[in-house]
């Protein structure tokens, strides 16, 4: 798992923490790990005093050790990643280790890619001058979480292609990803 300060820092690469991540979908059952992986099971057990003990309203009414924000997306095999709260603009290559996905924390924003090619187009374009120009015209640096999903999908990803000269490899990106053709933000 990277923090948001690691995606910010560049420090990437080499992942600092481990994280259990119990469902793959927000709501799934989590009572399936008593039966498909006892051993973690049993971890989450000795541990759930403190699990239990979350305060959020995220938490309420769902199964016993759940997590949030996962879905399909969190476990793409490479990411383009921003941290909402560093007062910087830079998107971060997010890439795999040992064939698993790197999971982000709650306070990191990414776009799921599915190859390095892809995961660099998608960096390239949001890196861009131009990308950079547009978002801060809409992000309040005094804020303590300047960059919000909100002012991240102001920026219409076809027509930064078009403007970038990417648009065929963007429409390419596009065909493979069904879901992300029917939107014109990415986040």
């Amino acid at each position: 798992m990277l923090k948001s300060s690691e995606v910010a820092n560049g420090s990437t690469e080499h992942p600092t923490r481990w994280m259990l991540v119990t469902q793959k979908t927000v709501g799934e059952d989590t009572s399936v790990i008593e039966r498909t992986a006892p051993k973690t099971w049993e971890y989450l057990n000795r541990h759930a005093g403190k699990l239990d003990k979350r305060g959020s309203a995220i938490y309420k009414n769902r199964p016993r050790f759940s997590v949030f924000g996962v879905g399909e997306y969190s476990f793409a095999p490479f990411k383009v990643a921003i941290s909402g709260f560093y007062k910087r603009l830079a998107f971060a290559e997010i890439g795999n280790l040992e064939g698993k996905p790197i999971v982000l924390d709650d306070t990191s924003y990414f776009v799921p890619c599915y190859s390095r090619q892809e995961a660099k187009l998608i960096a390239t374009m949001l890196n861009s001058n131009l990308a950079r120009e547009f978002y801060s015209v809409f992000v309040f640096w005094d804020a303590k979480r300047p960059i919000t999903i909100d002012v991240l999908r102001q920026l219409n990803l076809s027509a930064l292609a078009e403007e970038l000269q990417l648009e065929r490899e963007f429409l390419a990106y596009l065909k493979r990803h069904p879901k992300a053709e029917k939107q014109t933000t990415m986040f």
